[in-house]
């Protein structure tokens, strides 16, 4: 068992925070090309930093401890 849990720390990080979002913004992102390319032209350059900030930001702040 101790072998599975490194392989996932090494894999996936302490966290399943950014991996499991990451799936969903690429999920998200390859939906909204597939329904509307126009769309997906304007909102895509914009919309996949911000949510990745987003995402690194979300992450950190889960990580850091919390202050009393």
């Amino acid at each position: 068992m101790t072998l599975l849990r490194t392989l996932r720390k090494l894999v996936l990080g302490e966290t399943w925070l950014v991996p499991l979002a990451v799936a969903a913004l690429v999920a998200g992102a390859a939906l909204l090309r597939r329904a509307s390319p126009s769309a997906w032209h304007d909102l895509g350059p914009v919309l996949l930093p911000v949510v990745v900030v987003a995402i690194l930001v979300a992450a950190v702040l889960r990580t850091l401890p919390a202050r009393r």
